[in-house]
């Protein structure tokens, strides 16, 4: 009878945890990586970073765009007049009818062409004008151009909008990598208490043939009941280690479960349990601090998205310098008139070129007391310094995080290496041991130390595996070539925004 509550016991503690009630879901890493690409909510908000940024790129564009307006007015007067015979009545009446339409050009040099056609109808009951009704068309090309202050500052403007496009880019790739990396370390954890829970209930079930061999032992006499006790003990402490793995197990899922958005994953539900199929597997990377650096400082997205940020620092003080000259702006403009009761007649008369007019000039303008421009200088200044600060930090910090990642990839190599060893080993004593046990040559206690020698170590290697698979994603990572080395394609499928 007590035989058989052993038997159940070992058999409750192997038994997959709430197997019964949840569904379960096999799933490898790249299912996962997948999924969270396509449906993790932090990844889908900065993909629409991209888009917002090529939206305040076209609507600095369309500041200089071409303008088409159109504008009419009518104005009637009757006004007394105290020279009849000049004015030609007592009582003159006026009618004034405007049509007008313009075309303007901003541009980026910070000037403006303006193309304006006007059409003034004017109508009286004076009997001493020439013409009446009087049609006047007027057609006039303007030009205001800064020379010195705000001079090619649109430029500079539009790229550093366009600038902010391709950083925005490269944020949307770093939270991709972010993501990717977030998605293995949750799923190699994952992996790891799936590991841990096999080496446990593997372990259990040696103590279990241990036990029964211990039974039968102390029916013949050839052992004690306190030998009989201390592996039902070691048998009742793993219930708590592996209700404690059962726990970290279910957090771990939750934690991937967050990532891939469970509202939108297909198959994949809060209440379903995950089954990753991938196993740990060690596969040696070379490593060469040199050749991380040179690749980080290419391809990682977050330097390069302050490389940016420097470059739009350096246009913005550009922009600031030349506000600080005085204003000199080039105005001119040139056009035909004419004058006729007829239209067709008017219009006629203004290709004719009879009659033109045209001017130059040039507006100066020197602050005298108090210069806005001058703190504004200062100002972008400052900014620049301090992105060049930023990006010097960030060369800093990039290359003592890939010295950390290249020394943590080669040292879980080693323990790899080391812990494998330690394993074979462990092996090998407990089954001289358990031998040694059955021919009575060795006591209970021992043959327990050597099967928790031999556990211990089988989950130091799977550590050290779990660990050195980690290690080598983080490098990847810090190098800005995660998704590459996951064949994962740029721009993401279905595109960026």
């Amino acid at each position: 009878m007590k035989r058989l509550c052993i038997a159940a016991l070992i058999a409750v503690l192997t038994l997959p945890a709430q197997a019964q009630t949840e569904p379960e879901v096999r799933l490898s890493l790249q299912q996962a990586l997948e999924m969270a690409l396509r449906n993790n909510l932090e990844l889908q908000a900065e993909r629409l970073g991209p888009r917002l940024s090529l939206l305040d790129l076209e609507a600095t564009q369309g500041l200089y765009g071409l303008t088409l307006g159109a504008r009419t007015g009518l104005n009637q007067g009757v006004s007394p007049s105290a020279q009849s015979f000049i004015s030609g009545g007592s009582l003159i009446s006026q009618m004034r009818q405007t049509y007008n339409l313009s075309l303007t050009q901003n541009l980026a040099t910070g000037g403006d062409i303006g193309l304006d056609f006007r059409n003034q109808i004017s109508d009286t009951n004076s009997t001493r004008v020439d013409i009446n009704p009087a049609i006047v068309p007027r057609l006039e090309l303007s030009l205001n151009q800064p020379l010195l202050r705000s001079a090619l500052n649109g430029y500079r403007d539009l790229a550093a909008r366009s600038n902010e496009v391709q950083a925005a880019e490269f944020q949307l790739k770093a939270r991709a990598i972010a993501t990717v990396s977030s998605v293995q370390d949750v799923y190699w954890d994952l992996v790891l208490f799936q590991e841990r829970l096999r080496v446990v209930e593997q372990s259990v079930k040696i103590l279990g043939d241990l036990l029964i061999m211990n039974q039968e032992k102390e029916k013949a006499g050839f052992m004690s009941r306190i030998d009989v006790l201390q592996t039902e003990a070691r048998i009742a402490a793993r219930q708590g280690s592996l209700l404690e793995l059962r726990l970290a197990q279910q957090n771990t899922e939750d934690r991937l479960k967050r990532l891939l958005n469970p509202l939108h994953a297909q198959s994949i539900a809060w209440d379903a349990r995950l089954s990753p199929t991938d196993q740990p597997d060690f596969k040696t990377v070379e490593t060469s601090l040199e050749r991380s650096l040179a690749t980080a400082f290419e391809a990682r997205p977050d330097y390069q998205s302050l490389q940016i940020g420097y470059k739009n620092a350096e246009l913005a003080r550009e922009s600031a310098a030349q506000n600080r000259l005085p204003a000199l702006a080039l105005t001119g403009a040139a056009g035909l008139e004419s004058l006729d009761q007829n239209y067709g007649t008017a219009i006629g008369k203004l290709f004719g070129f009879q009659t033109y007019f045209w001017n130059v000039g040039l507006n100066f303008e020197l602050p005298v007391v108090g210069n806005r421009f001058e703190a504004a200088y200062q100002q972008a200044m400052l900014r620049t310094e301090q992105q060049r600060l930023l990006l010097e930090n960030a060369r800093q910090q990039l290359t003592a995080e890939l010295r950390q990642a290249v020394r943590s990839v080669q040292v879980n190599a080693s323990r790899v290496e080391a812990n494998r060893k330690a394993k074979s080993l462990a092996d090998e004593q407990l089954k001289a041991q358990t031998e040694k046990l059955n021919l009575g040559l060795t006591t209970n206690f021992q043959v327990l130390q050597f099967q928790e020698d031999f556990e211990n170590a089988s989950l130091s290697e799977v550590n050290a595996v779990i660990d050195y698979i980690k290690a080598v994603n983080a490098l990847r990572q810090a190098e800005g070539v995660l998704l590459e080395a996951r064949n994962i394609p740029w721009p993401l499928p279905g595109g960026n925004s």
